[in-house]
């Protein structure tokens, strides 16, 4: 389903696909131009579907087979880049179907794109306004938010978050570890990665295996978090320290521009300046 907003935005809902479109030309909303790009977004979904088992199957690659989709192919180097051999390159999926959207969109003429495919975005504005992004970090919308104004010399065109409760499985137990990269791929698999690392060995967390959820899953064998119970103040500030550096680590090797980690109450970012809370 492809729908038009009383904004002008379109939303997309097809599969897993759960995408809002936000392109400007001439200050102005472009539903029609949207429309093109939805167009081009399902036809790659469609053409990815007949390499789903080769996908989770963890294959490495070495080299990328040029008949591969165009987002495939993102997948591919996005996990790659990150060089953890435990992820699928669906780990990358939801942003990089968001960078190619901005991608076709400044290709159509866009000039101010905002693409939020379930939380990871890629945006890009090429008039040189900075774009303010707000990362809700609690469920309900008008609670605590990440207020972060992206602006061209940032170099960042891809904010992705990642956390407990999600829409995909962690490993940690971080509310939000969010990651902000240059493109929205590797937004993506670093945001899992860091969220994975806000790892720690404590009783009241449950843990099962992946397949116990979901019989589709790309990680099967791997055991993620199920259920978080009362931490000790210890255990929630080893985990925290351990996703701080974890994103430390990324921001050194210039793989991310910074990201932030949060976990109840408790927020950490590198840079340590790179956005505010509202509250």
């Amino acid at each position: 389903m492809i729908q038009e907003m009383n904004d002008h935005r379109l939303f997309i809902n097809h599969g897993p696909i759960q995408m809002a479109l936000d392109l400007m030309y001439n200050n102005k909303r472009q539903p029609e131009m949207a429309q093109q790009v939805a167009n081009d977004i399902i036809k790659q979904f469609e053409a990815m579907l007949s390499y789903m088992s080769e996908i989770k199957a963890h294959k490495q690659y070495d080299h990328i087979p040029d008949n591969y989709p165009i987002v495939l192919k993102k997948m591919i180097m996005a996990v790659n880049k990150l060089g953890d051999e435990s992820f699928s390159p669906l780990a990358a999926v939801a942003g990089s179907f968001s960078e190619y959207a901005l991608e076709k969109s400044l290709e159509y003429g866009a000039e101010r794109v905002i693409i939020n495919n379930g939380g990871d975005i890629a945006l890009k504005d090429i008039t040189g306004k900075p774009i303010v992004v707000g990362i809700p970090l609690e469920e309900k919308l008008s609670g605590q938010q990440l207020i972060m104004s992206v602006t061209e010399n940032m170099g960042i065109e891809g904010i992705c978050t990642s956390g407990f409760g999600g829409r995909s499985f962690t490993k940690g137990i971080a509310t939000k570890a969010v990651a902000f990269c240059k493109k929205a791929s590797i937004a993506d698999v670093c945001a899992t990665y860091i969220g994975n690392m806000t790892d720690v060995d404590d009783p009241h967390i449950t843990r099962v295996l992946a397949e116990e959820i979901d019989s589709g899953t790309d990680i099967a064998g791997q055991l993620v978090t199920f259920k978080i119970g009362n931490l000790s103040r210890k255990s929630l500030l080893k985990a925290l320290l351990n996703g701080y550096n974890a994103t430390e680590a990324l921001y050194k090797k210039s793989i991310i521009k910074g990201g932030a980690i949060v976990l109840g109450q408790e927020i950490m970012m590198i840079p340590e300046n790179i956005a505010k809370t509202n509250k």
